[in-house]
């Protein structure tokens, strides 16, 4: 075994986290032959096989592939450590970190939290990422992630925190005339988000309430958010978020509908970045947030 280039890690760590060796590319920024050809390097220097071919004509790590991958990371961090150190004598916490959470908890919580860590941290540069699906933060999608359930999964050596709690409320369409009676119908959700908590108390209003539902069924809360603002319906939003639109206004729980929803606020991380200053930083923020 021949001693091999440290900087070629960064192409076996960039195809874990595409899959692809022109994604890879864009990603180093280098062009995708550049990327094959010190992946090539690599495994004849450490004379062993680190890709192969995956799903959907993509590419993954080979199984000694993944276990240099730890090391690879590890190193990665490292790096990143030193970088910092070299900046301001390590006196300034510094650098990007990219935040992961559903649109509705980046648009209508995160963004106007912004300023307080802005004014602390004036070198950290935060990158939000709006995505509702379970990303995988091995693959470095995000440095942080924000899920409205306890995970059951996150990708490898990633930590778990509960900072707070959503509690739901009804909303609807703010009176634009004096009769305050309520006879909007319910806006709902989609089958396919049927096991949401949200959803489950929803259908329980649509079947006892004499209105019934809405020709509006949504996907995701940002969208019902709007729909109520429209005056198209009522439906049920986390306080922290509606009360403070002028657009919408609180309801009344009817009587004989079970007790309002509440979903905890899970932070992820990823353990190799445990000691990264500029994270334990947004992660501090982020626990700050009143999130009721």
């Amino acid at each position: 075994m021949q001693d091999h280039d440290w900087n070629d890690l960064r192409y076996l760590l960039a195809i874990h986290r595409t899959g692809s060796f022109t994604e890879a590319g864009r990603k180093a920024g280098v062009s995708e032959t550049t990327v094959s050809r010190r992946i090539a390097a690599l495994e004849r220097k450490l004379d062993v096989k680190l890709i192969q071919k995956g799903g959907d004509n993509g590419y993954e790590l080979s199984n000694i592939g993944l276990t240099i991958l730890e090391h690879a990371e590890i190193i990665e961090q490292q790096n990143t450590e030193i970088q910092e150190l070299s900046g301001s004598a390590g006196l300034s916490t510094s650098g990007t970190v990219r935040v992961s959470a559903v649109p509705l908890v980046i648009n209508r919580i995160l963004v106007p939290e912004l300023t307080r860590i802005q004014r602390r941290h004036p070198n950290i540069t935060i990158e939000l990422v709006p995505e509702t699906r379970n990303i995988d933060l091995t693959k470095r999608e995000a440095d942080l992630a924000i899920r409205l359930a306890r995970p059951v999964a996150g990708g490898l050596k990633t930590t778990a925190r509960k900072i707070g709690q959503l509690h739901y409320a009804i909303f609807g369409p703010e009176q634009t005339t004096s009769d305050k009676s309520d006879t909007s119908a319910w806006i709902g959700y989609d089958d396919s988000q049927a096991t949401f908590p949200q959803a489950i108390w929803l259908n329980a209003a649509i079947a006892q309430s004499p209105q019934g539902a809405s020709s509006l069924t949504v996907l995701d809360a940002t969208t019902a958010f709007e729909a109520v603002a429209a005056g198209i319906g009522k439906t049920i939003l986390p306080r922290r978020v509606a009360a403070m639109d002028r657009r919408l206004r609180e309801l009344v729980r009817p009587k004989g509908l079970p007790p309002l929803p509440k979903r905890d606020v899970w932070l992820l991380s990823h353990s190799s970045q445990s000691a990264n200053a500029a994270i334990n930083a947004v992660k501090e923020w982020l626990a700050d947030i009143k999130w009721q």
